[in-house]
């Protein structure tokens, strides 16, 4: 008797029960937060769980709020991307939902958002650095 590598055997786990394939899904567009906004952005913003097909962020400054708001389509098809190509093919008789599992994102403020003490002017500052950096060039 031989020994399955431990991918094997999540496929296999995937295959017969297709809400834990959904789920690891969704906790891997967690994990892939960071690169879909990157590091500026990810230090005002956090990635709080995935229900409905709706991802959950929690946001430090109304301005990154809006900005992130502004970026929402761009952010769901990073996040989103190459989920299907990693699927397992499911068990006889089941089928895989074809949903992607993030259709949109609520974004929340944080318990010290309405804390003044930051300032808009420095969120307001670096949310532009931020976009100079994601558009290549420097205006």
């Amino acid at each position: 008797m031989g020994f399955l590598k431990l991918t094997e055997i999540l496929k296999q786990a995937q295959r017969k029960f297709p809400a834990l394939s959904r789920r690891l899904d969704e906790a891997e567009a967690l994990g892939r937060w960071e690169l879909a906004v990157g590091p500026i952005i990810a230090k005002h913003s956090r990635a709080l769980r995935v229900q409905d097909s709706m991802l959950w962020v929690e946001v430090d400054h109304p301005i990154w709020k809006s900005e992130l708001h502004h970026r929402k389509r761009q952010i769901l098809e990073i996040l989103n991307k190459g989920r299907t190509a990693d699927s397992p093919s499911p068990a006889p008789g089941k089928s895989l939902p074809d949903l992607p599992p993030l259709t949109d994102i609520f974004f929340v403020d944080s318990k010290g958002a309405s804390n003044a003490s930051k300032g808009a002017s420095n969120a307001s500052k670096g949310a532009g650095n931020a976009l100079k950096g994601t558009r290549g060039t420097r205006s």
